[in-house]
């Protein structure tokens, strides 16, 4: 058994240093020889491709038939798309953050839907795209702001 686990041992060690050692042989350059790097081939640039399409991003709205709460008097229910930052069952809440938002010289109106919730306006849009770019204006102080159309 010794005799065995010796001859295992001798044939591991000589695996192990043989596996380590390098195939690959190096070329000896002999002193005072020219030595010419190899010219450099400079590689070909990316190919860019840009799209031919441009993709808007869609639509994402809700719709509701709404109208101006009591008290309220504006021009932005002549606009198509309104950016929501507060949605309440109660207009005391409702008007409470528009006084905060015009404190703040914001033009914010609070609408009632047909369900009776009173929903705070920060801004008005023609354009989809100008309402999302609010929106990504405020989404840190109002990330649950969203975009409604008036049905």
């Amino acid at each position: 058994m010794k005799t065995i686990r010796l001859i295992f041992t001798i044939l591991l060690t000589v695996l192990v240093v043989t596996s380590c050692k390098t195939k690959q042989k190096v070329a000896e350059i002999p002193a005072g020889a020219n030595v010419v790097a190899a010219p450099t081939v400079p590689e070909a640039p990316a190919e860019v491709k840009t799209p031919t399409q441009t993709y808007s991003e869609p639509e994402v709205t809700r719709n509701e038939n709404f109208s101006l709460a009591d008290g309220e008097s504006s021009d932005a229910l002549k606009y198509k798309y309104h950016v929501v930052v507060g949605s309440f069952s109660k207009t005391t809440n409702a008007k409470g953050l528009q006084s905060t938002l015009k404190s703040e010289g914001n033009n914010a109106i609070v609408v009632v839907n047909e369900n009776g919730m009173y929903r705070v306006l920060i801004a008005s849009y023609n354009e989809y795209a100008q309402a999302r770019a609010k929106i990504n204006q405020i989404k840190d102080r109002f990330p649950d702001a969203w975009v409604l159309v008036k049905r």
